[in-house]
Formats: structure tokens, C-alpha cells, sequence
């Protein structure tokens, strides 16, 4: 019985995960090209020398990492070619840069990510945006687990859009950070820094955790719009690595700041808010700090320069850099994808922050290589650009959408269906499956949740196009506070819900007090025999004797 039960629920899991799909989070559509880029693995340090990997799942980066730390894996799945990790030479520091929207042609000059040394990452969930694939190789599981389907969605239920690693919105699986610091009872110092707070979140420790952890050497910083770097809202608020919006700017001016960014032969300026920078070459380009896009790209620089130079010369950090425990720091590259995004791949401006970063993960592992006496295992993801639909594509979709879903100009590659068109959304995902260009294909999902028990009108046209309907106020729905996918289910929805785990947890019930039943049988039984055995041979010796 225990094992039939076991198998129909390997069945149901292993054809669940295989739907890419992620229960009221995903779209009731989801688009995805037939072929899309693969991320890029680059592997430094002494601890990959034998190493021999040329493609890899992106669920097993990081049981690499796991593996050199000698710390246990997060998942069961196995890496062959992998080095020997030797317990009495572990790496003292594992550090982990990733590089957000860059593609293989990209990387063609590149010193750093050259191509010999570059290792496919294939994914094994799509579509994945930046965040979801950036938590999927830290976690070491796909999105239906971890729960990061998206940097944002909309909740199918009540038509709220949702921000990913908002408080109720973290990962719900555990990361290499969060590994790191509970295998060392809190004693590791775990670092973590970003432009983005997504991307920050995503690679250090649970907010909810760190914060138990007042007076542990947790670090997680984000860049805020003011310019500042701050600690993540929710994390242990660490402040020992902060910088106000003067720090950043009297950073930027130093020559040290300056030889840590740039490559040999370049030269900067900085004055009245425009960092000038000139090539070997004498190409010129001007970065503006005063604006929010190349503003916040100088500023992540400047946090990772701070980072490094105070783990080299503050008392506190070389303490912690000098003993026996292992660390982990993470640096996430996320302005360089708005640089990307506004430029493009060919601009001036994108060459330029692409060799800006390349030679500041270059200062990076040979300053700290010095710090921890070379005893440093280092790994660089190269994160490839999400899919650009083009033009033509959107308007196709959008003729065939109408006016029964939200702005898919904001939510491709999935497409939400308004709650009161919910009706039609098998009507509308067959049209675009059967006219649908042969560069992409649609897939079509059911959320277990279903929008139909919620007024058609409650969530009025949030999110819609070309719409005016006013909502109007359900009683039953508590207000939405715009951080939680789930704070304002609608509580018939919410009471099915927990009436289907209840009888999913009394059907599971049977099976358990059956085996407990027999198990008990089983073990009565041998007593009997153990003491009718005991007796007889008691009895024979007892012939013996007399």
C-alpha cells in the first residue's frame, strides 16, 4: 500500500514540476520561444583546477559550491567531473559574483569569461526571468518550489500584482547563504550586495532568519534611490558596510576606488556629478551619477570596493577573514541590465560598464585572495538576457487577447486572464496556440484557485487594457496592501483551500496507521516466536543436565 501510495505521488510530482508551471503564480498562459540562451558558468581558484564540467543543470550550480564549501547539498542531484574537495584545504571564502543580461556575444573580448573556461548553465524550469533564475541556482530548485515564478506576477485570484522577495514573498526553499550560516551556527560572515534588492535578497540569507541572528555578521545591502547602500528592510539591519549618498560620492573621487574599476591603461575624472572615463584607445564615455539608471550602476561598484577594502583593513572583518570558519559572499551586477536595456548590446555606454565590472571582479578575487591567503573558491554566472518579444509578436497577441486580460506588455512571458473573463481563458489561449509564430510555442494552465468564486467585479480593470469599469467593493475581500499575493483571497477561496490540504493530510492519515498496524504485527509475532524459541532451547538444555 506504502508503495503504490509512494509511486502515484512520484508520478503526480514529477508531472507536475514537468508543466513549468507554479500554482497561483504563473500565468493562465505562458509564451516561451523554442530556443532561448543559456546562462554562462565560470569557474576560479585552485579548488576548480581539475575541474571538467562543459554543461550543467542550473539546479546543480550549487551543490558545486556546496561541495567545495563541504557543507552538505541542497538537493539530490549529482555533478560528475567535479574535483576532489579535501577537508584539511577548504576554501576559507567562497565568493559568487553574477552578472545580469549578459549574452555570449558579449563575452567574446572578454579577459575574465573567456570561452575555455565557460560552462553552460541549462534550465530546467521556463521561462525564468533574471530573479527567478538567479534564486533557482542559489537554491539549487525550480521555481514550483522555491516559489520565485517571476521579479513580479499577478495573483490570479484577486488580480493584485506582486513583487517577489517583498515579506511575504521570500523563497520558500533554502539557499547556499542560509546553509552556510546555520551549518556554522551563525559564526560565518555572509555578505551579500546588489543594486537590487530582488537580487541581494535572493543570494543572502532569509531576511526572516538573519534577523534572528542580531548580533551575527550578516550583511545584506541594496543600493536605495537616494544613492545610499543600506541593509535590506527586514534583514538583521547590520549597518557596519553602509554608505550615505557623500560616502559614495567621496569614494568615487579617491584614485584607489578608480585603480580598483578600471582596467590598465584607462583613466578617470570625476566632477559636478560626471564621471568621465577614456579607454587605451582614447574612446571617451561619461557616466552620470545624478542619474538614477548610471547613478546606481557607480554606486554598486562603489559597494563592492567598500566591501573589499574593509574585510582588507577593519579589525573586526580581518578577525573574522583569519579564522577557522568558512564565509560566503555574493556580488550581483543588476544595474549593468538597465545599462543594457536603455543602450543596447552594441552602445559605447554597455562596452564600457561590461569591462567596468569584469575588472572589478578581477580586483575583487586578488584583494581577498590576499586577505585569505589564496585559500579562495570563486564562481561567476554570467546571467543571459531575458527574451525580447518583438513588436509584431506583442500586437499579435494583443489582438487576440482583447481586452480579457492584464497588460502583456507588463506581464510576457505569462498572461493573466481578468477574473471575470476566466471563462474564455481556454478560448483565448487555443487561438494564440494555433497562430502563434513558429519561433514560439503557448502553453495552457489551470490554477488550483479558481477566480469564478470571486465577484466579477471586484477586481474591476486592474491591470487591464482599455478599460473604465469602475470596481466595486465585495465584502467578503479585505483590502489589498499591495505586498502579499495572498492578503486578500477571497475567504470561500481561502476555506476550500484549506478544506483540500485537510483531506489531503486525512488521506495520507490511512496509509500511516495501516503500516504502523502491521509493522506491529509483524514485530508481536517475532516475540512470540523469539519466546517460544527461548523455551525449547531452555527445555533441551535442561535434558542435558539431568
Amino acid at each position: 500500500m506504502r508503495v503504490i501510495l509512494f509511486v502515484l505521488m512520484a508520478i503526480i510530482a514529477v508531472s507536475y514540476a514537468a508543466t513549468n508551471f507554479v500554482d497561483n503564480r504563473s500565468g493562465h498562459i505562458v509564451i516561451k520561444p523554442t530556443e532561448s540562451q543559456n546562462s554562462k558558468l565560470f569557474l576560479k581558484g585552485s579548488a576548480f583546477d581539475k575541474t571538467s564540467l562543459k554543461n550543467i543543470n542550473d539546479v546543480q550550480v550549487s551543490n558545486i559550491i556546496t561541495h567545495v564549501m563541504g557543507l552538505l547539498p541542497l538537493n539530490n542531484e549529482e555533478v560528475s567531473g567535479l574535483p576532489a574537495a579535501s577537508i584539511f584545504n577548504k576554501p576559507k571564502l567562497n565568493l559568487f559574483f553574477s552578472v545580469e543580461s549578459v549574452s555570449s556575444d558579449d563575452l567574446v573580448n572578454s579577459k575574465i569569461f573567456n570561452s575555455e573556461s565557460m560552462i553552460s548553465i541549462e534550465k530546467t524550469f521556463t521561462p525564468q526571468d533574471l530573479i527567478s533564475e538567479l534564486t533557482t541556482i542559489v537554491t539549487g530548485v525550480t521555481p514550483n518550489v522555491h516559489g520565485i515564478v517571476s521579479s513580479s506576477w499577478i495573483n490570479p485570484s484577486n488580480g493584485h500584482k506582486v513583487h517577489a522577495y517583498e515579506k511575504s514573498t521570500q523563497s520558500s526553499a533554502a539557499n547556499i547563504a542560509y546553509l552556510a550560516n546555520t551549518s556554522f551556527n551563525g559564526k560565518s560572515m555572509i555578505i551579500s550586495s546588489s543594486a537590487d534588492k530582488k537580487s541581494a535578497t535572493a543570494t543572502g540569507v532569509h531576511t526572516g532568519v538573519s534577523s534572528l541572528y542580531q548580533n551575527a555578521d550578516i550583511y545584506t545591502y541594496s543600493v536605495r534611490p537616494s544613492g545610499s547602500v543600506l541593509p535590506v528592510y527586514g534583514s538583521n539591519g547590520n549597518k557596519k558596510l553602509s554608505l550615505d549618498n557623500n560616502q559614495v560620492e567621496t569614494i568615487i573621487y579617491s584614485k584607489e576606488f578608480q585603480q580598483f574599476v578600471l582596467p590598465a591603461g584607462w583613466k578617470a575624472t570625476f566632477s559636478r556629478g560626471i564621471f568621465t572615463i577614456v579607454d587605451e584607445k582614447g574612446t571617451v564615455n561619461k557616466i552620470d551619477f545624478d542619474q538614477h539608471e548610471t547613478g546606481s550602476f557607480l554606486t554598486e561598484l562603489v559597494s563592492v570596493f567598500n566591501i573589499v577594502k574593509t574585510i582588507k583593513s577593519d579589525e573586526h572583518f580581518k578577525a573574522l577573514a583569519a579564522d577557522s570558519i568558512p564565509d560566503f559572499i555574493s556580488f550581483d551586477f543588476a544595474a549593468i541590465s538597465r545599462v543594457r536595456e536603455s543602450q543596447g548590446a552594441n552602445s559605447v555606454a554597455y562596452k564600457f560598464a561590461l569591462a567596468l565590472v569584469e575588472q572589478t571582479i578581477q580586483s575583487t578575487i586578488s584583494q581577498l585572495s590576499g586577505v585569505y591567503g589564496d585559500r579562495v573558491a570563486c564562481e561567476i554566472v554570467a546571467l543571459a538576457p531575458k527574451h525580447a518579444f518583438t513588436e509584431e509578436q506583442i500586437e499579435k497577441l494583443e489582438s487576440i487577447v482583447g481586452d480579457h486580460t492584464h497588460d502583456i506588455t507588463e506581464t510576457l512571458p505569462h498572461i493573466y486572464v481578468l477574473p471575470q473573463s476566466s471563462e474564455k481563458a481556454d478560448d483565448i489561449c487555443q487561438q494564440i496556440q494555433s497562430t502563434i509564430p513558429s519561433e514560439l510555442s503557448a502553453q495552457c494552465f489551470v490554477h488550483t484557485l479558481p477566480v469564478s468564486f470571486l465577484n466579477a467585479d471586484s477586481t474591476g480593470s486592474t491591470g487591464s487594457k482599455g478599460s473604465t469599469t469602475t470596481p466595486t467593493t465585495t465584502p467578503t475581500t479585505t483590502p489589498h496592501t499591495g505586498s502579499s499575493d495572498s492578503s486578500s483571497v477571497d475567504p470561500i477561496i481561502a476555506s476550500e483551500n484549506t478544506n483540500r490540504i485537510a483531506a489531503f493530510q486525512i488521506f495520507l492519515f490511512f496509509p500511516i496507521v495501516f503500516a504502523l498496524f502491521v509493522g506491529g504485527g509483524i514485530l508481536f509475532i517475532m516475540k512470540i516466536s523469539f519466546t517460544a524459541q527461548s523455551d525449547t532451547l531452555l527445555y533441551r538444555s535442561s535434558q542435558r543436565q539431568y
